[in-house]
């Protein structure tokens, strides 16, 4: 059985690379390794998200097996080499296991609140599955607003008990720049996926953008968010590495050249390989994304 496939490893391994990043790239050069979580605590928390994260994927492809098939969706093993009973407690396992571990790091750190989020998070992931992604346009925006949370989450418990510290307002701008640069991508992710799966949707009568504002509309919509996102990237790269070359380069190669590229990409689609490829293509911006942060070490 491919479980990679099944909760989505790559996802999932980004996940955790940028909780890592934001922790080494701003948090420990601002506080000191000894003032933030120790690499166990943090490592355990950040593990407790990953199998929450998991268990969404999992029951949202067993609520989707349906229209999946229908839109001829590849990546599609529950049903077929995964028998639907195995995922639905594949899904119980890695919720609860996620839960009990980050409601435990939580009680350990004094951070009783974090644990109770991550239950939000995983209540939402099934409701989501359940029932939003099937309102139109809530859906996106549920899932897009989980991925801004699990970027701010940790580090911004790391941060608001530090708050009068002289670089804690810095760092949390920068933070919220980063959960914006998620959100918007990831809601662009969704709805490209959305266009992707069409046909399937209209059969269904799912109501998503494409199937109420019809295609043209919709690529409107992605095109306007790409062009937001570059606006943001060009503003938050010049007051934040003004003369720093390397930094500025990577913007425009890996981060604003994708995005118009994106935009072209979007208007020429046609075929649901077309809009594999641009789905491929917000991946890699967002992971461009994760890795900028890299930039932040001892600026």
């Amino acid at each position: 059985m491919n479980y990679l496939k099944l909760i989505r490893f790559q996802n999932l391994v980004a996940m955790a690379l940028i909780q890592y990043l934001l922790r080494y790239s701003l948090l420990i050069p601002a506080y000191g390794k000894t003032n933030v979580l120790g690499d166990v605590q943090f490592a355990l928390l950040v593990f407790s998200m990953i199998l929450i994260a998991a268990g969404g994927y999992v029951i949202n492809d067993y609520f989707d097996i349906r229209v999946d098939t229908e839109n001829q969706n590849e990546d599609v093993i529950i049903g077929r080499s995964v028998k639907r009973r195995v995922a639905l407690i594949l899904h119980l396992f890695l919720t609860f296991t996620g839960l009990l571990l980050g409601f435990y790091i939580a009680y350990k750190v004094h951070y009783l609140i974090l644990g109770f989020i991550m239950a939000i998070g995983a209540y939402m992931l099934w409701d989501y599955s359940l029932r939003l992604k099937r309102l139109l346009f809530v859906g996106n925006f549920i899932a897009a607003k989980l991925g801004a949370i699990f970027v701010l989450s940790l580090a911004a418990f790391e941060i608001l008990p530090k708050y009068d510290h002289q670089a804690s307002r810095h760092i949390l701008i920068i933070l919220c720049i980063y959960a914006t640069f998620a959100f918007i991508c990831s809601l662009m992710h969704e709805i490209i996926k959305d266009l992707r799966t069409v046909e399937g949707d209209k059969k269904f009568k799912i109501r998503t953008l494409p199937t109420v504002w019809g295609l043209t509309k919709t690529k409107e919509f992605v095109k306007w968010l790409s062009v937001l996102t570059a606006f943001m990237v060009v503003t938050v790269s010049i007051y934040e590495f003004k003369t720093q070359i390397p930094a500025l380069a990577y913007a425009l190669v890996f981060l604003i050249i994708p995005l118009f590229l994106l935009n072209v990409w979007i208007y020429q689609a046609q075929k649901a390989q077309d809009y594999e490829r641009i789905s491929k293509l917000n991946k890699f911006i967002i992971f461009a994304g994760i890795v900028s942060l890299c930039f932040f070490v001892n600026q």
